[in-house]
């Protein structure tokens, strides 16, 4: 099936209509991700109270009553906080002015696009000596050459045919085949976007690596600014937002959106990739290691990669927040099932154990002594 683009469809500017009725296009980035983070966060709220799946806990009740230094009340307080800063950031930095052009007239362009291609490869043929199948054209510009055609030798006449049907559509353009408005399509709706999130993700997570990796290093920041986030050694879901403002400004609310900017993303495209952005962060917090995560696609192993970074012995590794890439490259990666790791795992699980049935004890030593202490003082 062919479609007729004689003439490329109107290239005028302006606003499209909101994807909600009630809400603007322009407030989608920061709203969206914010409301994500307490859906995910709740669910995995819900299956922690609910004690489910259990065997897929990466820590026990016991290390979290005993390593955790924020409570879950401080951590909801200043994630709310953070949110707070981040959605009065994205408000101010909201772009309402988004401008763009039909779809009709994008697909029709990436058609001509794709015209154009074949019209210098065609031209470029009798130069190098070669004519693959699916660049040449019959005379008249609407089909593909038969290999047979190619095999009687044939290839000069075709040619010559080909590039006076070319020379003939620049005057009188003739309508686009229906593979090329097939690629025209596939490039608008599913290419380019997809080109778009990937350098999206590959400029956040440098972004986000050598910045995570700055609060380390620099004494400073860790002590005063990061070490919050670090008081956390048993994950869980809604524990992934708890930083510092001075971490949280700076890094998720404006740093994230300029490289979401970069890579091009408009405010629909900017929401979505901000959506799955927070739920591979609410994953990786949320203490239990699920099989088929799609999160490990990016990251393999991808909770216990960040899980470990949380542990005492761990921080110096896996800095990365969404891929293992920089990490690899930079020599900061660490395997948590490596045989190490794992030693360490099940040495903190034993001294948290120890600890806590060393405090119940003493609970219960204590118990009988209060108790008797009062009896003699009422007899008194």
């Amino acid at each position: 099936m062919q479609q007729d683009f004689t003439a490329l469809p109107s290239a005028d500017l302006g606003p499209r209509a909101s994807l909600l009725p009630f809400l603007a296009d322009h407030h989608l980035p920061y709203l969206v991700p914010a409301i994500f983070y307490w859906l995910i966060s709740f669910v995995f709220h819900y299956i922690d109270t609910r004690g489910l799946f259990t065997k897929y806990k990466l820590h026990t009740s016991a290390e979290d009553l005993t390593k955790n230094r924020a409570s879950r009340k401080d951590v909801i307080k200043f994630a709310l906080i953070q949110q707070a800063a981040q959605c009065t950031l994205g408000y101010l930095m909201a772009d309402d002015s988004e401008q763009f052009v039909s779809p009709e007239y994008a697909i029709a362009l990436w058609a001509q696009r794709l015209r154009n291609i074949e019209v210098m490869v065609t031209r470029c043929v009798p130069y190098i000596g070669y004519l693959w199948p699916w660049a040449a054209y019959e005379s008249n510009g609407s089909g593909y050459a038969s290999s047979s055609a190619i095999r009687e030798g044939t290839l000069g006449n075709l040619l010559s045919n080909t590039t006076q049907a070319f020379d003939t559509s620049q005057m009188a353009p003739t309508p686009f085949t229906s593979q090329e408005i097939l690629f025209a399509n596939a490039m608008y709706w599913v290419l380019v976007p997809l080109f778009q999130y990937i350098a999206a993700m590959v400029l956040a997570d440098t972004f986000q690596y050598f910045t995570h990796r700055a609060f380390h290093v620099n004494k400073w920041l860790y002590k005063h600014v990061h070490s919050m986030h670090h008081d956390i050694y048993v994950p869980f879901a809604y524990g992934a937002f708890y930083n510092h403002p001075l971490e949280t400004i700076p890094i998720d609310g404006i740093g994230f959106p300029y490289c979401l900017a970069i890579a091009g993303l408009d405010n629909r495209q900017a929401a979505l990739f901000g959506a799955i952005w927070t739920f591979k962060t609410v994953v990786d917090h949320c203490g239990y290691d699920f099989p088929y995560n799609p999160c490990n696609i990016v990251c393999p192993n991808s909770v216990l990669f960040h899980d470990l970074h949380h542990q005492t012995w761990g921080m110096k590794y896996n800095f990365s927040v969404y891929g293992a890439f920089w990490d690899c490259v930079m020599g900061t990666s660490w395997n948590p099932y490596d045989s190490r790791a794992q030693a360490k795992y099940q040495r903190g699980k034993a001294t948290a154990e120890a600890v806590t049935a060393k405090a119940k004890l003493r609970s219960q030593e204590s118990t009988p002594a209060l108790g008797t202490s009062t009896a003699l003082s009422l007899e008194d």
